[in-house]
């Protein structure tokens, strides 16, 4: 019973504390007034100090009450637009397709738009591991649609730059993914390697060490135990990532202007995915459904270059092609690892909606995977992370992205000095 009350006592003294937080937010955005939507921020900021107040009052405080404050992301949001030049809104509201986007800060007139997030590290971790509650959105999702909602709304005839700060740090695999969107990120990087959890290696290391070259550079979202499984099901992007110039050498020949293409040829000097590929594909029979082939076709056809295209040749040639709604009696095997792939949970009961991130090309490849009982290898992390937070697990081999470049640097390519 003492016990009790002294939590009690500590639980009240912890929210007279944070009522006194909010109170001095309040203060400090009177200079900041005169800025569209800071009269918003001051109405949300009023309303936890009103939910906490008659908590208190009423008895009814818990330690949750504490923990989920707004408080805190407030308070983060003014720290950085107290940094900021030329601010002109906060919390502005835009439509993408029927969804609301709210941009945090606008400001340098409108050509920068600027988001904060005051989440911890491991969490922004797990949410893009769609470790999460069904309809929450990751920071992965939440920059796609920074990025579309930038494009429509230009400003001087250009879309406003964008910022993500991150006041308690992020983790650096999910920071590169963002910088790759065109993403400036700010904010501590903490370290949440990628390859294996056994692995001393780091990503920062040197690359052409042997035992970086040892580890396979597998993300979080693979599924685990897959190694004796003998049938590869080959999605569009990992056809076109083992075929890609970049892979094949030109990485160590060129740099690029392009944004994307410069970000994937620093990865790929970096963690080398062709030998990851490879190392995957030895001793499995490689499979792909009619229409992940005729896609991957018609992007090589339309974009690659000469060497790619013979790559391709060479790669199909060595895929078997079934028709898009084969099961696995159309395989060489069909019984084996059964186990693992009804743990997927796709059935009727559970149907997988297509839209947002899932494609409806997408969604072809991947339920052909788990029909022939095969491990999906493919770059679509996005996928993959909104099938799993609608409770669907695809067993997938993830790597990095990689684009057909070879055409591209006859223009667009800066030869690298040796």
């Amino acid at each position: 019973m003492e016990n009790e009350l002294e939590d009690i006592l500590d639980l009240k003294d912890r929210a007279v504390h944070k009522i006194v937080f909010g109170e001095g937010l309040l203060k400090s955005l009177e200079t900041f007034k005169h800025i569209e939507g800071s009269q918003k921020l001051v109405r949300k900021i009023n309303q936890e100090l009103k939910f906490l107040r008659k908590a208190c009052k009423i008895n009814s405080l818990k330690k949750e009450h504490l923990q989920c404050s707004n408080l805190t992301h407030f308070s983060a949001l003014i720290n950085v637009l107290k940094t900021v030049d030329r601010c002109q809104s906060l919390n502005k509201v835009f439509l993408l397709d029927d969804r609301k986007i709210t941009v945090d800060i606008i400001s340098d007139g409108g050509l920068t738009w600027t988001k904060v997030i005051a989440r911890n590290p491991k969490s922004v971790s797990q949410i893009c591991m769609g470790n999460s509650s069904f309809g929450v959105r990751s920071i992965i999702d939440q920059a796609e649609d920074y990025v579309d909602c930038a494009k429509l709304h230009p400003c001087l005839f250009q879309s406003p730059k964008i910022i993500f700060v991150f006041t308690n740090g992020i983790g650096s695999h999910i920071a590169a993914k963002l910088e790759s969107y065109g993403i400036t990120v700010q904010g501590d990087r903490v370290s949440d390697n990628p390859l294996d959890s056994d692995s001393d290696c780091d990503i920062e290391v040197d690359p052409e060490h042997p035992m970086c070259m040892r580890i396979p550079n597998v993300s979080d979202l693979s599924t685990k135990n897959i190694s004796t499984i003998n049938k590869v099901n080959l999605d569009v992007s990992a056809m076109l990532a083992y075929c890609s110039s970049v892979t094949n050498g030109s990485a160590e020949l060129y740099d690029f202007n392009v944004s994307v293409l410069k970000q994937q040829a620093e990865w790929e000097r970096l963690r080398p995915q062709k030998p990851i590929l490879d190392a995957f594909f030895h001793d499995k029979i490689l499979y792909c459904c009619q229409t992940a082939k005729d896609n991957f076709v018609n992007i090589v056809e339309t974009v690659g270059g000469p060497t790619e295209k013979i790559r391709a040749k060479e790669l199909l040639n060595r895929l078997i092609v079934l028709p898009d709604d084969a099961d696995y009696t159309h395989t060489t095997d069909g019984e084996q690892f059964r186990d693992i792939f009804d743990k997927v949970q796709y059935a009727e009961e559970k149907i997988l909606e297509v839209g947002g991130k899932i494609k409806k090309r997408s969604f072809i490849v991947f339920t052909f995977g788990d029909r022939i009982r095969a491990v999906t290898v493919t770059a679509n992390d996005g996928f993959v992370r909104a099938a799993k937070q609608q409770g669907i697990n695809f067993v997938v081999f993830i790597h990095e992205s990689r684009a057909l470049t070879e055409q591209k640097e006859k223009i667009k390519a800066i030869p690298i000095e040796k």
